[in-house]
């Protein structure tokens, strides 16, 4: 990778953040990290705390590579900050229900590609769109860490039977090491690829190797979808259910099926994910 142009990574607060700064630092790079709350950054980093929302006047630097930690509808809005950048770098990040229906936009991933593209392509901009499956680090996440937490307390997890859909779920250091390999590479360009973990489990392996890796038995609780559903509302009806990572959709979706191909993105991103590795003890800011 060329060290000459400015790295700006945007989204500095989201979770694969300090695994990325960690690789950048490790391999002697710096950045620019921009995030609405404060953020712990390496030595040679540049932290600036900013709410693009806000800030209407911040352009971009020019000739710099953007990485984008961002929720990808609200990098499209912001796509006329990035004029005269060299390149974006997108993981593809879902946007939390308030905040969009806060800016009222789309969802739609095949919508949010085609403005990518189109507007990178007008704008002569080169870019990748990385999409991840479900991407955890058993700390700080919304969905692994929740249920590591649960399970220290209450020894026990209940799944909507039988719990058989499968899933690819990636580790943020993996994440981050895609975004590595798409940063001046330009076989990745005008790209979506899709990022994955290293296998394919059903989410009862998953919760299983929770527990076996917090060296506990599994004991799960195989109960009805709609029994959960029901549990759950009561909970949040007596103010008992204050989990805002997920709602009851969780319950329903423990069924379907969540994978994709992920071989295109292997082969030009060249990073190796991991197995599925949920319990961990390091955080990944202290650098």
């Amino acid at each position: 990778m060329s060290k000459s142009p400015p790295l700006v990574i945007v989204g500095g607060g989201n979770l694969v953040a300090p695994y990325l700064m960690r690789r950048l630092h490790e391999k002697g790079f710096t950045a620019d990290v921009i995030s609405r709350r404060p953020v712990t950054v390496p030595e040679g980093f540049r932290f600036r705390q900013m709410d693009l929302l806000r800030e209407r006047n911040w352009i971009a630097p020019e000739d710099a590579v953007i990485v984008s930690l961002m929720p990808t509808p609200v990098l499209i809005q912001y796509l006329p900050r990035f004029i005269g950048v060299r390149a974006i770098i997108a993981l593809a990040v879902a946007i939390r229900n308030p905040l969009r229906k806060q800016l009222g936009i789309t969802t739609d991933p095949e919508t949010l590609h085609a403005a990518l593209d189109t507007w990178c392509t007008r704008s002569n901009v080169h870019y990748a769109l990385l999409r991840p499956a479900m991407i955890y680090d058993g700390l700080h996440d919304r969905n692994i860490a929740y249920v590591v937490r649960f399970v220290r307390r209450f020894h026990f997890y209940a799944l909507a039977a039988p719990a058989t859909g499968l899933r690819q779920p990636l580790h943020a250091s993996d994440a981050a090491a895609a975004i590595m390999g798409a940063i001046d590479n330009p076989s990745t360009y005008g790209k979506a690829l899709n990022i994955a973990g290293g296998e394919i489990l059903t989410c009862r392996a998953m919760a299983e190797r929770i527990f076996t890796g917090l060296g506990r038995k599994p004991h799960l609780l195989m109960l009805p979808t709609d029994l959960l559903q029901a549990g759950f509302h009561a909970l949040a009806e007596f103010g008992l259910a204050q989990e805002t990572a997920f709602d009851d959709s969780v319950f329903r979706l423990v069924n379907k099926d969540q994978i994709r191909d992920i071989s295109e993105g292997l082969r030009l991103l060249n990073y190796a994910p991991r197995n599925f590795t949920p319990v961990s003890e390091t955080a990944a800011d202290t650098f």
